[in-house]
């Protein structure tokens, strides 16, 4: 088996495996679930902006397995980077939040006639 196989299946289990069990963890019972929500959008959007580049990242040496350490620290209990990136990210949703909340008045009004 070549080292791509090995990585993608490292990539799996400790990018999507173990963090889906331990949200679901979580969720049954309702600790440390703020860092798996944002563990989720984070991995997400590195997600999305793979697809947006058309295998671009992928050319990157090394790319893979930089993914794999960083979901990794993330979700790691000593350094907790979920919890420390979403600090830093918490005025961007603040904005989004004020930017959404007509949006969200009228979807409101739009299910109440429902």
């Amino acid at each position: 088996m070549s080292a791509c196989i090995y990585t993608c299946l490292l990539q799996l289990i400790a990018g999507i495996i173990y963090p889906l069990r331990q949200t679901y963890q979580a969720y049954k019972l309702q600790e440390k679930l703020q860092i798996w929500i944002v563990y989720w959008i984070l991995m997400s959007s590195i997600y999305l902006l793979e697809e947006i580049s058309f295998g671009v990242l992928f050319m990157i040496p090394g790319y893979s397995i930089l993914k794999t350490f960083y979901a990794v620290w993330l979700y790691h209990e000593k350094t907790q980077g979920a919890l420390l990136i979403g600090t830093l990210l918490k005025p961007v949703f603040n904005k989004i939040k004020v930017i959404m909340a007509p949006i969200q008045e009228k979807l409101d009004i739009l299910e109440k006639v429902k």
